[in-house]
This record gives structure tokens, sequence and C-alpha cells, in this order.
């Protein structure tokens, strides 16, 4: 298998007619089926790109002259090469979609579906885990109690990563077929062979290879996949989609337990809109700056007011990545536009806060209060990426150092201008990110001296550092000549 993904193929079946996905509806073209801002091909095309893949066929049959259109607008929107193959026989089975690409495509190729929408992290892992050989190898899952509809799923069994037997009657079976194939040119006998029999689906193919031991399989662990052929289960798809937005490793304990829940729901209906990750970044922003002018003020009304747009900025901050990601625009511009941002609302928050509290108590100290806020809040969010950077992991998950992010930070910012303490809750809050900071430099310190002392060896006896001075007589070398030079004879 080549690991240049740039020069290798992907088909992508979109020839049926999705009878029970349109329920009835002529009009309705299943690969077009629109799913948060974006087409279920659109979203298949998307994922393989994120995988490295740049090179479509994808073939075509109902609605085609609808469907063709579509295509070319995506093309050029993604930038990928996409060529369209025709199918007049796709009403008799997927087998036929299959083999109508044989010359399209040159040697291995990697076979998705339309309407089978995974993470591009499978496509990646299959790239690199199967580089040898001639046989094709099907994604499978091992989840069997996750599949929304067991009864139409295409079972599997197999053993030690080889194929033994595939259908959706199988009453034995270890794992769900995804639809996610890399395939060789040996599908094209096994189709051939399939349609002499009159079998013209792909699994009935697949079936023959697994019979011939030419079959193998990748488990794809717990990464995500779903299969939309109902209303029902595009439903389902929705929901599994936000879920899979929840970043429960990066969140912190307000983002998990308050903002995603609300921030999600604003998200999807975000995405059917022309608004842009980056976009929703500078929204935030806004109103981050716009709560630090209100905070300046001083007066109650307008702490308490600044308080909901802090606590706002902070839900909408959430939408951006989760957008990014909902619709493939996750960018590195992104990421560093938002924690570049982000920075400076906090050092502005500090500035609004001190200053209205300044008004009323006017002394230097409260400025000293201001500077002991702004250093904890950037020293702590510049430790993580510093650590991050210097030792290559995120630094140790604790409940205190959850307690520093930003997201509660914020929280406690807004709580603090209800009550109308903005001021020494910000203090407070900037004092607790110095602390942590203490303690976890300390950590990381003795953790490092532990690791030193476990890698230098002992320190040898003196005895076996005396021992090899007696044999080699090193205790009996004369003694050295004052002047080796006065010794010349002259004459």
């Amino acid at each position: 298998m080549n690991r240049d993904t740039h020069s290798v193929k992907v088909v992508i079946l979109a020839a049926g007619d999705g009878t029970r996905l349109r329920n009835g509806r002529r009009d309705l073209i299943k690969p077009m089926v629109t799913l948060y801002g974006l087409s279920l091909i659109e979203r298949v095309i998307l994922a393989a790109k994120e995988a490295g893949f740049q090179q479509f066929v994808v073939v075509v049959g109902f609605k085609k002259d609808v469907l063709l259109p579509h295509l070319s607008q995506l093309a050029v929107k993604h930038g990928v090469t996409i060529e369209t193959v025709e199918n007049p026989d796709w009403e008799k089975g997927n087998g036929t979609s299959v083999f109508a690409c044989r010359h399209h495509v040159d040697g291995g190729f990697y076979l998705l579906m339309c309407d089978h929408l995974f993470d591009p992290a499978i496509l990646k892992d299959l790239v690199h885990a199967h580089q040898n050989g001639d046989d094709p190898v099907l994604a499978v899952d091992r989840r069997i109690d996750r599949i929304f509809d067991l009864e139409d799923a295409t079972k599997v069994r197999y053993h030690q990563g080889r194929l033994i037997a595939i259908g959706k009657t199988l009453t034995s079976f270890n794992g769900i077929d995804t639809g996610i194939f890399y395939c060789t040119p040996v599908i094209f006998e096994a189709l051939e062979r399939s349609f002499r029999d009159g079998e013209f689906a792909l699994s009935d193919a697949v079936r023959r290879l697994a019979e011939a031991g030419r079959m193998r399989v990748h488990e794809i662990g717990d990464r995500f996949w779903i299969d939309i052929d109902t209303p029902a289960s595009l439903e389902h798809a929705k929901r599994r989609m936000l879920d899979e937005l929840y970043k429960m490793g990066e969140d912190g304990l307000i983002s998990r337990f308050l903002n995603r829940s609300l921030s999600t729901r604003l998200t999807a209906r975000l995405s059917s809109t022309p608004l842009t990750p980056n976009m929703i970044t500078l929204l935030s922003f806004s109103l981050g700056l716009l709560a630090a002018c209100l905070f300046a003020r001083g007066t109650t009304r307008w702490t308490i007011l600044a308080g909901l747009l802090v606590q706002l900025s902070s839900l909408i901050d959430g939408c951006d990545g989760e957008l990014a990601r909902l619709k493939f625009q996750a960018t590195p511009f992104g990421g560093w536009l938002d924690t570049i941002l982000d920075r400076y609302v906090d050092v502005a928050l500090v500035a609004g806060i001190t200053y209205g509290y300044w008004l009323h108590h006017p002394s230097a100290l409260c400025w000293l209060g201001g500077l002991v806020g702004a250093l904890g809040f950037l020293i702590t969010s510049y430790a993580r990426k510093e650590y991050l950077l210097r030792y290559g992991a995120q630094l140790p998950r604790t409940f205190l150092q959850m307690l520093t992010r930003r997201d509660v930070r914020l929280l406690a910012i807004s709580v603090g201008a209800w009550a109308t303490v903005p001021y020494w809750t910000m203090v407070a809050t900037g004092l607790f990110g110095h602390l942590w900071m203490a303690g976890s430099t300390l950590s990381i310190y003795w953790r490092e001296q532990k690791r030193k002392i476990a890698l230098t060896p002992p320190a040898p006896e003196d005895a076996l550092l005396s021992e090899p001075l007696l044999h080699h007589g090193l205790n009996q070398i004369p003694p050295m000549r004052e002047n080796p030079v006065s010794q010349t004879p002259v004459s």
C-alpha cells in the first residue's frame, strides 16, 4: 500500500436512489442530503481529504444530472479532483458501481460509501496499518452494541485479521462492516465471478474473497462512524455528531458540565449560516472587550451586565472550535487567532475591572492587585502550552489544574460581577493561578530529580578504585626530575 495518499484514488459510491431515506420523496437525492450545512457526499470527501487524499472517483446513477453539477462545485470549492463515472446498471446492486470504475483506477484504491460518515482517523489508520499485500482490507467495528440499526447492518465474522463470513443475516458475528475498504484489483475478479452467478452486491464479492482467504480486516477501535439509510438514522447521526464535539480531554469543568450542552446547540444552528469559525472567534472577542469596557464604568448596573457578557463570551468561545470540527474548517491560523484573542480579552477584563474598582478606591494597591490577576491568568495559559512544547504531553490532569482553566476563571468573574465584587474575585482567581503554578513547578522539579537519580549508575566502592591502581604499579612511579633540560650533555 502506498503511503503517498495524494497519488491514490478514493472511489465513492453515489449511484443508488436511497429509497428508504427519501421516504417517498422523488426530489430528494441521497448524496445531496444536507447535514449541518454540508451534503453527505461533501462530508465524505472532506473526511478523506483530511486523511490526505486529493483524487476522487464518484460513481453516479440515480438523478445523475442533478448530482454532477454539485460535484463540480465541490471540486472547485475544496481544491480536489473529482472524476465521475456513470453506472447504467446501478439498480442491480452496488457491486456494479464498484465494477464500473475498474478502468478509472490503477492498482490499489480506497472505497467509500456516500452515506457512511466517519472519523478521518479511520482512513489514516487504515493507510498506515496495511502497507503490503495484494488482499483487500475491510474496516470493521467490534462495538456491536452501539450500532443504531443492528438488524439492517452488514455483519462480519473474522479471526486473526482475516474475514471469515459477511452478510446481513449472519447469526454468528463479532463485528460490523463500516463500508470503508482498501481494494486491490482482485476485487474486480471477484465481482465478475459474482455477476456470473447472478449476485450483484459488493458483499457477495467480498464473501467470495473471504472464502478464499483473500480478505483482511482492520478494527477501527473507538473511532466514530455511522451509516445513514433512513430518516431515523439521519436524526441519530445529528445527535451523534454533536456528541463527538465534546472534547472531554481538553475541556474544563464549566465547559464540560455547562457550556458544551448550550454551545453545541448553538453551533448546530450556526452551521446552516454563512458564519465561519473565525467570525465566531471575533464575535467572542468583541463581547469580551465590551464587558471590559462596562466593568470600567464601575457602577453596579453595568458591572452586572458585564458579568453576563463575560459568560456569553465564554459560551460563544466554544462555538468556533465546534463549528470548525463540524464543518471541516479547522485551520492552524484559526487555532492561533483564538488563542491570541483570548489573551487580549483576559488582560482587558483585568484592566477594566481594576479601573472600575480604582474609581471608588483610588489607591496604587488597586493596580498591584490587577497586576497579580493579569499575571496569574497569563501564566497558567502559557505554562500549559510550554509544558506541551517541552515534554510533548499535557500537564497532569488534576482537579486543581482544571480549576485554573479559562472557562472556570471566566465563570468566577461573572459570578463575582453578579455579587458586585468582581475585583476581589479577579484577584483571588489570579492568586490561585500563581499558587497552582508554584505547586506544579515544584512537582515537575522533584519528578525530574527522581528521574535523574534513577538514571545515575551507582558509584564504585573505594576498594574497587584503588585495586586497579595497585595492579598497574601506579604507586611506584619514580619522581619527576625538576629540570629535564639540565640533564642534556653540554659540549
